[in-house]
C-alpha cells in the first residue's frame, strides 16, 4: 500500500513539474517574442527594421518520399538518386531524402546521384561533391557523372558471374 501511495505521488509531482514548465514556457514565449529584433542583433550582430508578421507556430508536414533506390548493408543505409536532366531543386530535394531517412531508420545515409543525363552533372565545388548551402546548414551528396565511368566496371563482374569469361 506504501508503495502505490509513493507512486501515485511520484505521479502527481511530474504532473505539476510538466504543468509549470508549460506555463514558464508561455512566459518565456512572450518575453521573447517581444524582444525579437534584439535576440537576432545578438544572434548575428544585425539589425532589422520593420513591422513583424507573427506566423502560426504549427507546422505540419506530411509528406511521403520515394528514393530511387534505397539499401541497408552491413549497417549503412544508402539512398541512390537517378537523375537524367539538370535540376535546380536537387539540393534541397535530396536535403529532404536525407531528414526523411535519417528520421525513419535513426542512421545517416550516405547519399549518391548518379547523373545519366545528357550535359554536365548538377554542379559541384568537388567533381563528385554536390553542395547545398544556407546561412546556417551545409549539406552534401556525392553526384558521379556516369559518362565518365567506363562501362567494363559494370559489365566486367557480371560476366563473371554468368561464367562468359
Amino acid at each position: 500500500m506504501k508503495e502505490i501511495t509513493e507512486q501515485r505521488y511520484s505521479e502527481q509531482k511530474r504532473y505539476r513539474h510538466r504543468k509549470d514548465l508549460k506555463r514558464f514556457d508561455l512566459i518565456l514565449k512572450e518575453i521573447f517574442s517581444k524582444a525579437v529584433g534584439i535576440i537576432f542583433w545578438l544572434a548575428t550582430g544585425q539589425k532589422i527594421y520593420g513591422k513583424a508578421r507573427v506566423l502560426p507556430t504549427e507546422i505540419r508536414f506530411v509528406k511521403s518520399f520515394y528514393p530511387d533506390i534505397l539499401l541497408e548493408i552491413v549497417g549503412k543505409i544508402i539512398h541512390i538518386e537517378i537523375q537524367v536532366q539538370q535540376d535546380k531543386t536537387l539540393p534541397e530535394r535530396m536535403l529532404d531524402y536525407f531528414y526523411a531517412i535519417r528520421k525513419k531508420y535513426g542512421k545517416t545515409p550516405t547519399q549518391i546521384v548518379l547523373f545519366v543525363g545528357k550535359g554536365n552533372p548538377p554542379p559541384s565545388k568537388f567533381e563528385l561533391q554536390d553542395e547545398f548551402k544556407t546561412q546556417n546548414l551545409f549539406f552534401n551528396f556525392i553526384v558521379l557523372d556516369m559518362k565518365k565511368i567506363d562501362p567494363d566496371v559494370f559489365i566486367s563482374p557480371l560476366l563473371k558471374i554468368w561464367g562468359n569469361t
